[in-house]
């Protein structure tokens, strides 16, 4: 998704305010924040290596690696702590242009049911016959589609943890400028937490249920149907496929893969990638021998 900035900045200015070496024009204005593979004119965005640099825009400023750096008409930031850097941009953004948020009231479909004390972020779009239930709180720009349920006490769309420790190892927040995006048909259980995405969105996709004491890192990615179970916890940037089981008390390493119809057995902690139709347990998860 990518966020825009209520004012522009110019390449230089914050390379000036961080402190690094710029390569290429300096006059560029940043206008938004977007991940390498959706950046466009006038966006910042962070390459961890060169297969991510040459996604990049040549129109975007790009901050990377010192040991990375690509040749590249725009302008490139380079970092000997990239994403601690990155970290630090966002934040210096943040105080030096602000992001630009949504102010507009919910919008909640009349079919849709909200419950008592339920929190409805600004921007927030609820779709037709979905019931909120009471004390659940919806963060800002979440959106919500048809006949979905959210349980009692369930958080949508709050910030994900996300840190950078720096020289002195004190940690950096890194603001969050995503939000979540729930499909048609969706359950998210009591107790349970859907972080908003870092840079794009979380998504639960059509038919997914979630189960109740849950925790759905930052750009977590749940496909049509899945299942997962209570007190399972997926981390950022996890891609669960179509129909795919995660069991109870499951852990998923950040940026691993589910396949579609993979069960991930009660307690796993998986540390790896699950091929489609895999079945997976154990600490750490390995293929169940048949």
């Amino acid at each position: 998704m990518g966020r825009a900035l209520k004012t522009g900045v110019t390449a230089g200015q914050l390379a000036t305010a961080l402190g690094l070496t710029l390569q290429g024009p300096a006059e560029v204005f940043i206008n938004r924040v977007d991940a390498a593979d959706a950046a466009q004119l006038g966006s910042f965005c962070f390459a961890k290596n060169n297969a991510w640099a040459s996604k990049v825009d040549g129109s975007a400023v790009l901050l990377t690696a010192q040991e990375h750096s690509v040749d590249r008409t725009g302008p490139t930031l380079l970092s000997p702590q990239p994403r601690l850097d990155f970290a630090r941009a966002l934040v210096l953004l943040e105080s030096m242009a602000g992001f630009l948020w949504s102010d507009a009231e919910p919008v909640v479909h009349p079919t849709a049911r909200i419950s008592k004390n339920v929190v409805l972020g600004r921007g927030v779009r609820i779709g037709p016959d979905t019931v909120i239930l009471h004390n659940a709180v919806i963060g800002d720009e979440v959106e919500i589609g048809a006949r979905c349920v959210v349980k009692s006490c369930a958080v949508i769309g709050e910030d994900g943890f996300g840190f950078e420790r720096d020289a002195r190892g004190k940690a950096v927040r890194l603001p969050h400028i995503g939000t979540v995006v729930i499909g048609d048909d969706v359950e998210v259980g009591s107790l349970t937490t859907v972080c908003r995405g870092t840079l794009a969105d979380t998504v639960l996709r059509n038919g997914c249920k979630v189960d109740d004491h849950v925790h759905i890192a930052h750009n977590v990615d749940i496909g049509e149907d899945a299942f997962v179970i209570a007190c399972a916890e997926v981390s950022g940037g996890v891609k669960i496929g179509p129909r795919a089981w995660i069991a109870p008390n499951a852990t998923v390493l950040n940026q691993v893969n589910i396949g579609a119809d993979a069960i991930v057995g009660l307690g796993a902690v998986v540390i790896r990638s699950v091929l489609p139709n895999e079945v997976v347990v154990g600490n750490p998860a390995k293929p169940k021998i048949k």
